[in-house]
């Protein structure tokens, strides 16, 4: 035997040894018929040798012989259904019975992600159906399995592994016969052009034959498959309902007698929109189970609360990750949805915060609707391969939301997910919120974006924003218009305004004056220039009622926090104007190390900003700032 024929058969062999009583549970678990299984296992391995040269190339070579095994076994334990030995335990005889019951499709489903450990898109190839439609089959087999023995799902690797105890016994011919058969197998399909070849097998004095003839499936060699050792218990690949929260979970969170758990699906029907800001219907669209379940407070019909829990599982630990970015982008930049516009409400991100402790990772969102006053309190975590999003959504406003409940419910939520094996970190039940700047919303993320804007009373419509540009002219609206003030523009005090920028916002469908609108200018200076920037700004506001007192323009302060390297100042202004009108706006100067920004509104009658969103907006302003480049030396 040459070095290339020792090589394969070493291959073999090790794959035989290592393969053999796995394949074995596995084929046993989905006939229930534990000799018919040994032998279609036994015959797959022949008929695996006699195509090793291409078989042993694939990364997982039991993605060619299961199905082989399974084809031959479904076919001989068709004439004798679930025949089973007479000494099976009782435990063994109710798993086999809650597995007969289901269709094969959902029973290969199971077996496929329970005790082969595939990943969903490679068990969807393997029966043979779309995606989505082996993900619903696995859920109601799933489903039904549990339901018939009174466990929960999460306990089904436990159910499936314990049938081995049946499996152990079993005796296995030597490598060398197994090799033997094959390579008879492969002289008499040489022979005689590839018909069905009958080969003899010594195993014990027995006698077997491949009755069927049939090659083995290899449609599957290009498949990317997990490497490594098998785990010693398959990873939960389906997410059980009974994870998600109980009503009264949300009743401890929550204040208020009223709430009732509404309904619990896998999101499939309808858009599938059903927090705010989602734009698809799941988050991971190729993941292996999603539930959402509502609950409804009745207790107050005048200011009415209500409940969504989402739950997404994925099929490994770096698809979960980007699931929980993916599902945290939504809420951070309430970007367009993908069906139906009319059900995205227009929404103005009022706060983020971190919630350390909840999970492997967790972000709780406080949103506000502008086109009907529902404040929304949104609580994103991950746990392990498990995604869960809890909503309330209230009337009441976003400074009285109660967004330490909604964060001890997240917590509840993950606590009931890190229990099953496939999950991570678990919660502190009581979680600190911890408020953090907010993630990215724009292509400038030092500058606001339409996302920050307060709404306006009565809605006036969508907030647009032109594009950033370079400011290559001194414009007038960025400064105080009825006050002299410095500008982002050339240079200040002998050192040139680096970067700056600006965009304007107005309110596109509104029927304003065109001045009405939101103007934000950008630059760097360095840190001692900066601040000079800041006091001299500062100092010209507190001068204007006096500047000239035939304009009329009354000054008030809103907010000045900081004189170092975070500043922020902000002022109501009111200018008098010739034939009686008044023209009324808001202005703040903020800085944040180099980076320094003026905003300026332009207000009309019926549309102004309240002074403390001005205020609110101005840091946000402050927040986003910080992620300007520093002033280049250079």
């Amino acid at each position: 035997m040459d070095a290339s024929n020792g090589d394969l058969t070493g291959s073999f062999d090790a794959f035989y040894k290592d393969a053999r009583d796995r394949l074995l549970l596995q084929t046993f678990a989905l006939t229930g018929d534990l000799a018919v299984a040994r032998s279609a296992v036994r015959e797959a391995f022949v008929v695996s040798w006699h195509h090793w040269r291409k078989t042993g190339r694939l990364a997982d070579p039991e993605s060619a012989v299961r199905p082989d095994a399974w084809r031959k076994a479904l076919r001989r334990s068709s004439t004798r259904p679930w025949h089973r030995k007479k000494d099976l335990g009782e435990e063994t005889r109710r798993t086999l019975d809650a597995l007969g019951a289901l269709p094969v499709v959902q029973r290969k489903a199971l077996l496929l992600t329970q005790l082969a450990a595939v990943t969903m898109e490679e068990m969807a190839g393997e029966i043979g159906l779309p995606a989505e439609a082996a993900e619903r089959e696995l859920q109601q087999g799933a489903a039904q399995f549990a339901t018939a023995l009174e466990i929960p799902t999460s306990a089904i690797p436990l159910a499936l592994n314990a049938l081995g105890d049946a499996t152990r016994s079993v005796t296995w011919p030597r490598v060398t016969i197994i090799r033997r058969a094959g390579a008879a197998r492969r002289r008499a399909h040489t022979v005689i052009g590839g018909a069905a070849a009958v080969v003899a097998l010594v195993a014990g004095g027995a006698v077997a034959t491949d009755s069927t003839g049939v090659r083995p499936t290899l449609d599957r060699e290009g498949t990317p498959v997990s490497s490594g050792p098998t785990p010693a218990g398959p990873a939960i690949t389906t997410l059980p309902d009974t994870t998600l929260l109980p009503v009264d979970a949300v009743q401890q969170a929550l204040t208020g007698r009223g709430w009732r758990e509404g309904t619990t699906s896998d999101n499939s029907s309808g858009n599938g929109l059903v927090l705010p800001c989602q734009p698809t219907r799941y988050a991971d669209p190729q993941g292996t189970a999603a539930w959402v379940r509502t609950y409804r407070d009745r207790s107050r019909p005048k200011t009415p609360r209500n409940v969504i829990q989402v739950a997404e599982a994925s099929s490994t630990e770096q698809r979960a990750v980007r699931t929980y970015r993916h599902t945290r982008r939504w809420f951070a930049t309430c970007p367009s949805p993908a069906e139906d516009a009319s059900t995205m409400p227009r929404m103005q991100l009022v706060s983020t915060a971190d919630l350390p402790g909840v999970g492997d990772q967790s972000t709780l969102f406080v949103l506000r609707s502008r086109g009907d006053a529902t404040t929304y309190v949104v609580g994103v975590a991950r746990s392990g391969l498990f995604t869960t999003v809890t909503s309330l959504s209230t009337t009441a406003p976003p400074a009285r939301v109660n967004r330490a409940g909604v964060a001890r419910m997240l917590a509840t939520a993950v606590g009931r997910i890190c229990a099953l094996p496939a999950a991570g970190g678990c919660a502190d039940p009581n979680p600190t919120v911890t408020p953090r700047a907010p993630y990215r919303a724009s292509r400038t993320p030092w500058m606001l974006s339409e996302l920050d804007l307060p709404p306006i009373t009565p809605d006036p419509g969508p907030w647009v924003g032109t594009p950033a540009a370079a400011l290559n002219d001194d414009r007038i609206d960025a400064g105080a218009i009825g006050c002299n003030t410095v500008h982002l523009y050339g240079k200040f005090r002998g050192k040139a305004i680096q970067a700056n920028s600006y965009r304007t916002f107005v309110l596109s469908n509104a029927k304003l004056p065109p001045q009405v609108g939101l103007t934000q200018t950008v630059g760097n200076l360095p840190a001692k220039a900066a601040g000079g920037f800041v006091a001299r700004f500062r100092e010209q506001m507190a001068a204007c009622p006096e500047l000239d007192a035939t304009a009329g323009t009354e000054v008030q302060e809103l907010a000045q926090t900081g004189t170092g390297a975070t500043a922020l100042s902000a002022w109501h202004l009111s200018t008098a104007l010739p034939g009686d009108r008044t023209i009324e706006y808001d202005v703040a100067v903020l800085r944040q190390g180099t980076a320094v920004s003026v905003l300026v509104y332009v207000a009309a009658p019926k549309a102004r900003i309240e002074n403390e969103d001005f205020v609110a907006l101005a840091q946000r302003a402050l927040e986003r700032l910080g992620r300007s480049a520093p002033y280049d030396r250079g």
